[in-house]
């Protein structure tokens, strides 16, 4: 892929990023204001999950499916439930966005000629720092944003288990909220630190070869 073309690939991505901060604001404000209920999707895992047989050729057991994995749909009607989610979509999102802005700008200095300009190893620190806070949001906010449906209960006598963790779960069935925990692109981040200490390297390098010439 050529420069010109990741370059527009951003430019893109950045119009796109701020006009999703816009809609996710907009959304918000009008939720809250024209008393609209939002629904709120979440993954949950379900105790004694119910197994089906999966027969094959001459009606032999291949295999068998369970079912214990399901969504939990939550009609909202708080207000500050709503603006706390449509604010923490729009930073997340303005995050990604301030990452696209920083990544654009590096590539300009490749394209102009100096990958190793005075700014490349800021940026690329600022980046591998956005990634690792990036992720570091994303788990907050997937453990804090279960705990806004404490109390609720499910029809069929389940327990809702809003907590992320393994452990001190009920003996009775119940459904538990499953966190999305992942550390890629924590991960991501710190190889783009270890990549911004090769671009101080490189830049060091560059000078001294500059100053004996």
């Amino acid at each position: 892929m050529s420069l010109r073309v990741l370059n527009w690939i951003l430019t893109a991505s950045i119009w796109l990023l701020g006009l999703g901060i816009v809609l996710i604001l907009g959304v918000s404000l009008y939720g809250g204001l024209a008393d609209k209920p939002w629904f709120m999707m979440f993954p949950v895992i379900l105790s004694n999950a119910s197994s089906t047989s999966l027969l094959g050729d001459a009606q032999a057991v291949v295999g068998h499916l369970l079912a214990d994995r399901a969504t939990l749909n939550v009609a909202v009607d708080q207000m500050w439930i709503k603006f706390l989610f449509g604010a923490s979509a729009a930073l997340v999102v303005g995050l990604w966005l301030y990452a696209a802005i920083t990544l654009r700008r590096l590539v300009g200095d490749i394209a102009g000629g100096d990958p190793f300009a005075v700014t490349a190893v800021p940026r690329l620190r600022w980046l591998g720092w956005l990634l690792i806070g990036v992720n570091a949001a994303t788990l907050v906010s997937s453990c804090l944003l279960p705990l806004t449906l404490s109390g609720i209960t499910l029809a069929d006598g389940r327990a809702l288990v809003t907590s992320p963790l393994s452990f001190g779960l009920p003996s009775t069935p119940y459904a538990q909220v499953k966190a999305d925990l992942d550390g890629w692109l924590a991960l991501c981040g710190l190889v783009l630190l270890a990549l911004a200490e090769a671009f101080r390297i490189g830049r060091n390098l560059k000078v001294e070869g500059e100053g004996i010439i």
